[in-house]
């Protein structure tokens, strides 16, 4: 199998999680790593026998490079991506797609007018209890769902704010906790509880005050389209890294996913209908990025060479680009805001 040329652009903490999916894959060579600053490229480079780049430009100029993996700062995503899709490059997008639904417009445009394929990173779709989840609900086996809530309580110090300088800003980070750590709840909170037609929320710096200028904490009702209600709630100001919870009220029982597991209490029993941990090898980042990173390059390499693989595009990251711009609207203007799509 011929293999797709791929360079992981930005060479921060979620660089391995990438570079091992891309190495596990037969459909994807790790051809380099790219960096403004020469010492992390080259330190990366090393570790995975591949070329150093300093210079995007120099990626995208380069007719050997097939895609790009885009893992740079929120502020960088969609101009980069606009210009991968320009130069004719097949682009892998991280979280966030875009600062906001315009931005995205604009990427979305780009991929389509060149012609291109684009992956936008929502990783947790593809663990076995969110899977497990999704069809249980698609196929109505515990009844209507009635209600959905998502809880996330994580950790953030001023120590990890001021590891980067464009964590924490408005004009690099495009917001705070809603926008990074909190956005693959938002997408899950949509995949799992249908379309959402309105939100009403509010963001606030409780913890952090003296440290960002951006949120460490929010909450939003979601109004979905056929009628039910979903309760959020998140902050980067606990005491440590919890597992986040999701919860579906279904007719018949209750899902609960929470500590990569998917429980089902029904008739008064609990049983564990799937185990994150046990269906997959173990984590190469962070447990609660989950494992789906793996599964989900691969599936877009696999689709890019021909064979029946499907991937999240940016349609499916539309929900949760505009979830995350109707929250911030809604917490500024105190009302219900609906979610405007791209």
């Amino acid at each position: 199998m011929s293999q797709m040329n791929a360079v992981i652009i930005g060479c921060g903490s979620i660089v391995p999680v990438h570079a091992e999916a891309v190495k596990n894959s037969d459909a994807a060579h790790l051809y380099g790593v790219c960096d403004i600053l020469p010492e992390r490229a080259e330190a990366l480079a090393q570790r995975y026998g591949c070329r150093a780049f300093t210079s995007y430009a120099q990626v995208l100029a380069d007719e050997a490079v097939h895609s790009v993996h885009i893992c740079t700062p929120h502020h960088l995503h969609a101009e980069m991506a606009v210009q991968a899709a320009a130069a004719g490059k097949q682009i892998v997008l991280e979280k966030p797609v875009a600062m906001n639904v315009p931005e995205a417009r604009a990427v979305k445009d780009a991929v389509h007018t060149a012609g291109v394929s684009c992956c936008a990173i929502l990783q947790n779709r593809l663990n076995p209890s969110i899977e497990a989840a999704k069809s249980l609900i698609d196929e109505g086996s515990y009844g209507k769902l009635l209600g959905i809530k998502g809880f996330l309580t994580w950790k953030r110090t001023a120590e990890y704010y001021g590891s980067a300088d464009w964590r924490g800003k408005w004009p690099t980070e495009g917001g705070g906790l809603l926008i990074n750590q909190a956005v693959h709840m938002l997408d899950l909170l949509y995949y799992l509880g249908g379309d959402v037609v309105a939100v009403k929320g509010h963001i606030d710096t409780r913890a952090l005050q003296e440290v960002i200028e951006v949120e460490d904490t929010a909450e939003a009702t979601f109004y979905y389209k056929d009628g039910k209600r979903g309760w959020f709630y998140a902050t980067n100001g606990y005491s440590e890294d919890s597992p986040f919870l999701l919860e579906m009220h279904l007719e018949h029982g209750v899902l609960r996913y929470i500590d990569n597991k998917l429980i089902l209490k029904c008739n008064g029993e609990e049983q564990i209908l799937a185990d994150d941990m046990h269906s997959s090898k173990s984590s190469i980042g962070k447990a609660y990025w989950g494992n789906g990173h793996a599964r989900l390059i691969d599936q877009f390499y696999q689709s890019l060479a021909g064979h029946p693989a499907s991937y999240s595009t940016l349609q499916d990251a539309a929900y949760s680009m505009g979830i995350l711009d109707a929250i911030y609207a809604s917490s500024s203007q105190d009302r219900r805001e609906t979610i405007e799509l791209f």
